[in-house]
């Protein structure tokens, strides 16, 4: 089936927003007088805050409660987002889409506050015809949730929808939606976390062509 429309995992795949995620997340340990081993967050990379906070609960000692947690968190982000890039590659792709009337949605495990900030300040938020936060949904990628959710809004069915995703746990919540996963990692990442149904893609001129393939385009 041709897709008709592509659903855009934000953090790591639209913008380079990890590492301000990470300097957060460590700012708000030192505040707390809290200490991680040193891959702690990386082995979450793209898990929602309600995942993470039980993983450090359990690691850690924290006693916060999971909103308590955020707020800490968010005013250390909203000092880091500063610094937040776009992957530009995709960025190009994703306005030229937008330009040619093909649907988009993003579908993110944070925040409503933190896609919010992330997609006006880069100045993408135009592009897109609905977001779906962590906070639209009961449970987080990799659970599908997001992205049917996503499917709804923009009133197309499941297979209809093309996911691209740069982190294991996003490509899985693609797959179990019954989607077309392209998993663009920004790192190399073992192979074995990799769904097996998600489609890997190591370059921007890979993504372009499979994109360009799947939603039965010839140029973009």
């Amino acid at each position: 089936m041709i897709c008709r429309a592509i659903l855009w995992d934000m953090d790591g795949t639209l913008l380079d927003s990890e590492p301000a995620h990470a300097a957060a997340f460590h700012d708000a340990l030192d505040e707390l007088c809290l200490s991680v081993p040193l891959d702690f967050h990386d082995s979450l990379l793209g898990a929602s805050d309600d995942t993470v906070h039980a993983a450090l609960s359990a690691a850690s000692g924290l006693t916060l409660t999971l909103p308590e947690w955020r707020a800490v968190k968010w005013q250390h982000y909203q000092r880091h987002a500063t610094a937040i890039t776009l992957r530009q590659e995709v960025a190009v792709l994703a306005r030229e889409l937008a330009r040619q009337g093909m649907p988009m949605a993003v579908v993110s495990n944070s925040t409503a506050d933190e896609v919010a900030l992330c997609l006006d300040a880069s100045g993408l938020a135009p592009l897109f015809a609905a977001t779906v936060s962590r906070a639209d949904v009961v449970r987080g990628k990799p659970d599908p949730e997001g992205y049917l959710l996503a499917a709804c809004r923009l009133s197309l069915p499941a297979d209809a929808c093309l996911v691209i995703e740069d982190s294991p746990v996003g490509a899985a919540a693609g797959v179990a939606a019954g989607m077309t996963v392209a998993f663009y990692p920004q790192h190399p990442v073992p192979s074995a976390s990799i769904p097996a149904a998600a489609h890997y893609i190591s370059s921007s001129e890979q993504l372009v062509s499979f994109l360009l393939a799947a939603i039965g385009r010839g140029t973009a």
